[in-house]
């Protein structure tokens, strides 16, 4: 009976909203990205005067071009890594693989 109430008192269309807003939120908020990113190399193109980093992420070649070389190495590890610069699909300039350790 207090169910009834309840619907009669407060409509559907009122609460839909703030209830699908908060539920994408809360789904959104709490989402953590595990994933295996690598650097493998960086190559300099002097004539275009641009860098190509290349990563692994979870076994994908992934890239990152820096036009005019502004960043520093570092930098641009650190910031991929955080995950605050997208990177690119497939290599463009090609790098050897790290050879594993121990193997």
């Amino acid at each position: 009976m207090y169910y009834l109430y309840i619907l009669t008192e407060f409509p559907m269309k009122k609460l839909t909203g703030p209830t699908l807003f908060f539920v994408l939120l809360m789904i959104s908020g709490f989402t953590m990205r595990q994933s295996n990113t690598e650097f493998i190399c960086q190559k300099t193109l002097k004539a275009k005067n641009e860098c190509h980093y290349n990563f692994t992420v979870d076994g994908g070649k992934f890239r990152y071009v820096d036009i005019g070389c502004r960043r520093k190495k570092e930098d641009v590890i650190e910031k991929v890594l955080a995950g605050e610069i997208p990177l690119a699909k497939d290599w463009k300039i090609e790098c050897p693989m790290p050879k594993k350790e121990g193997l």
